[in-house]
């Protein structure tokens, strides 16, 4: 009972620090591209940004399918690089790893993260937001593999608004989108979520506070951009499965 109780206390902890703590580089990192934890965003990086990194990924962070072997799933990591050409255009590469059975020419060898799902991303923003409006952005994570693919553990197409309102140096940041996941064995996070980012008026925006609904959990994180080049996140996936990663944030133009 003691230990239920101090459970919950430590969930509870966890989402007031990442309600109080708090960005200016939003990252959907585990892919590379602009947006928050899990879900997309209509925030765009500036024209000319490009990120190059890599994301730890905790196991209940994974699609079902196509991330387990014969002990269930497990964790993995995903590697980067993403390019904003022109501010209403993003596009991304991401390599996630996958455990398989080493071969040598025919001959099995040991177990490891040997197997890789590639896929490629793009967003387009239709709606720059100004006044009262939102800006408006339409998107896609593994476009490319769906019909019929065993793969496309990713796939998913998007539509999505994001506000931000400023007062007194503090920003609030408030993000919706409509997802669809074609395969089956990724319908848990179909259909409307949300978010509420936060930043405080010291550091520049720098530093960033998520709380996010995917459909099917509950995420809180923090994004830090270190040195104005190192893009820092670290979330507890239902504020108890960590995942988190770096990558370099460089300004090309």
């Amino acid at each position: 009972m003691g230990a239920l109780f101090l459970d919950k206390m430590k969930r509870m902890a966890i989402l007031l620090l990442a309600l109080m703590i708090p960005f200016m580089a939003a990252s959907q990192q585990y892919t590379g591209m602009s947006g928050l934890i899990h879900i997309p965003t209509a925030d765009m990086d500036p024209e000319g940004v490009m990120r190059v990194g890599g994301h730890f990924l905790n196991a209940a962070f994974t699609p079902d399918e196509n991330f387990s072997d014969g002990d269930g799933k497990y964790n993995t990591g995903s590697f980067y690089l993403s390019v904003t050409p022109f501010k209403w255009l993003e596009g991304g590469y991401t390599v996630t790893l996958r455990r398989r059975v080493q071969d040598y020419f025919g001959q099995k060898g040991d177990v490891g993260y040997y197997g890789k799902d590639r896929y490629i991303s793009i967003k387009c923003r239709v709606l720059e937001e100004g006044g009262w409006w939102p800006s408006i952005a339409l998107g896609a994570n593994d476009p490319a593999t769906t019909a019929g693919s065993g793969n496309a553990s990713f796939c998913n197409f998007y539509l999505a608004l994001s506000k931000h309102l400023d007062f007194g140096g503090h920003r609030l940041g408030l993000h919706a989108a409509g997802r669809y996941w074609p395969k089956e064995f990724n319908r848990k996070w179909n259909g409307l979520v949300g978010a509420l980012t936060y930043s405080p008026p010291f550091d520049h925006h720098r530093m960033r506070a998520i709380v996010e609904y995917t459909g099917a959990d509950v995420n809180v994180g923090v994004d830090y951009l270190l040195f104005g080049h190192v893009l820092l996140q670290a979330c507890l996936q239902n504020g108890k499965y960590f995942s988190g990663g770096m990558c370099l944030y460089l300004n090309l133009l």
